[in-house]
């Protein structure tokens, strides 16, 4: 059996949508977590190499370099691939949840991101208490 985490985690979130991104965040530090945002794929890929985070809440859709490619990037570095990694996405259909799990999500929240369902999901894939 897996101990749970200890401390603070530190969550980098990564979305396109300033405002989406600063909800999540907020979400995320009322939960007692350190929060780390990037706006882009590129920002966070660089954010990821300056400190691990314990968990990554990504968007899909973004331009120039998607949440897809950016989970595919994240499971192909062998330092990385064990980040656990919660997509976010309007995208609700079975296709959708597929292709997140299929390029490397751990789980996967529907936008608007409601609060409870992110704290679960937090603690579940951390194994926080």
């Amino acid at each position: 059996m897996t101990e749970p985490l200890l401390g603070t985690p530190d969550v980098l979130v990564i979305d396109d949508d300033s405002m989406m991104l600063e909800i999540i965040a907020d979400m995320l530090s009322d939960a007692g977590c350190v929060v780390r945002m990037a706006l882009d794929g590129s920002a966070g890929l660089m954010a990821i190499t300056q400190a691990e985070p314990a968990l990554i809440v990504l968007d899909l859709n973004m331009p120039i370099m998607d949440g897809f490619e950016v989970a595919r990037r994240v499971r192909a570095n062998p330092e990385w691939a064990c980040i656990p990694i919660l997509a976010v996405s309007g995208d609700d259909t079975a296709d959708g949840r597929n292709r997140a799990l299929s390029a490397g999500c751990t789980a996967m929240l529907t936008k608007p991101v409601d609060a409870d369902a992110l704290t679960v999901q937090l603690h579940a894939l951390l194994r926080w208490e």
